[in-house]
């Protein structure tokens, strides 16, 4: 498949355009399946970013007559690119795997295909269908809009359908025009779990666009900071699963070492969850990256004995807790803590320059289920300690790392408290001309009808909690 794709016309560093034999080639030919990040179409192109080994590799094609051969003929995961294509550009996924249901528009937009040269009239508002169970978004546990329907066959959940589109913002659409300045705010509240992961792999992304390599001293700041806030989402993450299953007293704890970080921060003079701190050139002026990252390993390392003992203690309650087998993980391109959880290892930290990897222990088993899930993340906040540590003694250590190409396009990576997250961008005369996102809750909505099959419907908000999907992360 790789070979393939470099056989189209080289567009960047690791882009290449495809033409419609080569596209069909890549989809059909035998052998192992690339894992797919993301796929997404405008109305003129359609694109599939991919992963092989632990590096990206990006795919365009033509948009022909409004149609083009459906991605997800290959990686099932690309079904809701599609759907949103479809639903933004009136664009249609040829042999497309899915069953055509839209991923945003709900009938009720006052024009469809509303980005689209020809949009078309507005829908009707769709009806649910009758004798279906709803879990409705302020249900679910989450916080964002999302919403489940199912069967209950024998008290059980059965053929799950996820509405993930219930509050599309259309921030991707608005930065088009800005300078990645001006953007960067956007980028920056894209997730609450992601206030330092979105803006990294974005400023990551508009450096390689740009020929630049952030230095040494940049490089171990971003660091620093996103393991701050990885221990921090992981907590909340634990806290608010916790609260589900009626383990109250750990859901305790976890607040108040999460309050402890927060007020570490406020204390050092930076926002409480870190925002706006990570720049396009680098960081805010005013940040103390040492005294800030000593500052929250003094309130963090002595509470680390008791979070563990407390999360021995209530495991059994997430045991079978909305299971993903590894051969799904691999299959879905899960990543993140919640892929590790079930036996897919990949941590982009590990392909990052001046990564101090021996920090790095934590592989997760592979059950794949809640318990699973939560004794891993309390093992990553141990190794975030760890590197920070690391980081702290040879901060700044140069590695030569050379600038990449100047194409005016860039594909950037962080590796968030709840996966891999990945920006492309290109640039026209300095401004954004099209980018991308990618969260890493987008690949769980492939999994999730599996994931929650089986489960009791009492279950359900318990079971979203652990995986810790954002819908925030889905509807950008």
């Amino acid at each position: 498949m790789g070979r393939i794709i470099r056989s189209g016309e080289r567009v960047a560093l690791s882009h290449y355009f495809l033409d419609a034999e080569q596209w069909e080639a890549m989809l059909a030919v035998p052998g192992t399946t690339l894992s797919l990040l993301s796929c997404w179409a405008d109305e003129h192109r359609v694109y599939v970013l991919l992963l092989e080994g632990d590096c990206p590799l990006m795919a365009s094609t033509a948009v022909e007559d409004r149609r083009y051969l459906a991605p997800s003929s290959r990686f099932p995961a690309a079904e809701w690119g599609e759907r949103v294509a479809y639903d933004l550009w009136g664009i249609e996924a040829m042999s497309a795997s899915g069953d055509g249901q839209p991923a945003l528009d709900e009938g009720v937009w006052e024009a469809t295909w509303p980005l689209s040269s020809r949009p078309g009239p507005g829908g009707q508002a769709a009806r649910p269908v009758p004798g279906r169970n709803v879990l409705p978004a302020e249900k679910s546990g989450l916080t964002g809009p999302l919403e489940l329907s199912f069967d209950v066959v024998r008290g059980k959940v059965q053929d799950v359908s996820v509405n993930a589109g219930l509050a599309h913002r259309g921030v991707l659409h608005r930065m088009i025009g800005l300078t990645p300045e001006e953007a960067l705010p956007l980028v920056s509240r894209m997730t609450a779990g992601g206030f330092v992961a979105h803006p990294v792999a974005f400023c990551r992304a508009v450096a390689q666009a740009r020929g630049l390599q952030p230095g040494p001293g940049v490089r171990d700041c971003w660091m620093i900071l996103l393991e701050i806030e990885r221990m921090s989402v992981h907590l909340f993450d634990m806290a608010r699963t916790a609260r589900a299953v009626d383990a109250g007293l750990l859901a305790t704890h976890c607040e108040h070492a999460r309050e402890a970080i927060a007020s570490a921060c406020a204390e050092q003079g930076v926002s409480r969850r870190l925002t706006d701190l990570v720049r396009c050139d680098g960081f805010r002026t005013s940040l103390e990256i040492v005294p800030l990252a000593q500052a929250v390993m003094g309130v963090m390392q002595p509470r680390m004995a008791q979070l563990r003992e407390l999360q021995s203690v209530f495991a059994p309650r997430l045991k079978g807790l909305g299971a993903l087998a590894p051969a799904q993980a691999r299959e879905f391109a899960v990543g993140g803590l919640v892929g590790r959880a079930s036996g897919r290892s990949l941590d982009v930290r590990r392909r990052e320059a001046g990564m101090r990897l021996d920090a790095l222990r934590s592989t997760g088993s592979s059950d794949g289920d809640g318990a699973a899930r939560d004794a891993l993340r309390l093992t990553e906040i141990r190794d975030s300690l760890a590197l920070i540590q690391r980081i702290l003694g040879s901060i700044g250590m140069d590695d030569d790392e050379p600038a990449p190409e100047a194409t005016q396009e860039g594909i950037g990576v962080a590796e968030g408290a709840r996966g891999d997250i990945w920006y492309w961008i290109r640039l026209k005369n300095g401004k954004i001309d099209a980018v991308q996102a990618r969260d890493p809750s987008v690949s769980l909505l492939s999994v999730l009808p599996v994931v929650l099959k089986g489960e009791t419907p009492e279950r359900l908000p318990a079971a979203l909690r652990s995986l810790a999907l954002s819908p925030s992360g889905v509807a950008m």
